[in-house]
């Protein structure tokens, strides 16, 4: 199977789970809980519109290291290297917790490992187009501030 065909399996799986998040069933009770899953949703987005401005042209759905990008270390990508993953993570969580629902909760610890593998699966492609991408993973985390460093 092409590099190019797993990339966009990987996009089409990540819609899908997506999608599930959105799906689940809401309950009514406990309007705090509401409240705090709003918070969990600006902050996320928040995050991913600031990581797509400073990444700029680049910006692509893609695992594939678009040939129109760099390696980009300012702005969020100084903390985190998906900042991306890590906004829709916490945008999922937020609409987890806002639902109210345990398959909400479910969905989005699916959703978090999936970003794991999906972005393994996408730094073995950045270790081999950007040279300098070995020794910035090995200084900044994956999705959290200092967890997820690569090694070796």
């Amino acid at each position: 199977m092409s590099e190019r065909v797993a990339a966009w399996g990987l996009v089409s799986v990540q819609v899908v789970l997506l999608v599930a998040v959105l799906l689940v069933p809401t309950s009514d009770d406990w309007p705090a809980v509401a409240a705090a899953g709003g918070v969990l949703i600006a902050a996320g987005a928040a995050l991913g519109i600031w990581a797509i401005a400073v990444f700029g042209r680049g910006v692509t759905p893609s695992p594939l290291p678009a040939s129109s990008a760099s390696l980009v270390t300012r702005g969020p990508y100084r903390w985190v290297r998906h900042p991306m993953y890590s906004a829709v993570s916490v945008a999922c969580a937020g609409v987890a917790v806002r639902s109210r629902n345990w398959a909400g909760i479910a969905v989005v610890v699916v959703i978090v490992g999936f970003f794991a593998f999906k972005a393994r699966w996408e730094e073995h492609r950045l270790v081999a187009t950007y040279p300098g991408y070995a020794e910035y993973a090995a200084r900044v985390g994956r999705f959290v501030p200092g967890v997820g460093r690569l090694s070796g």
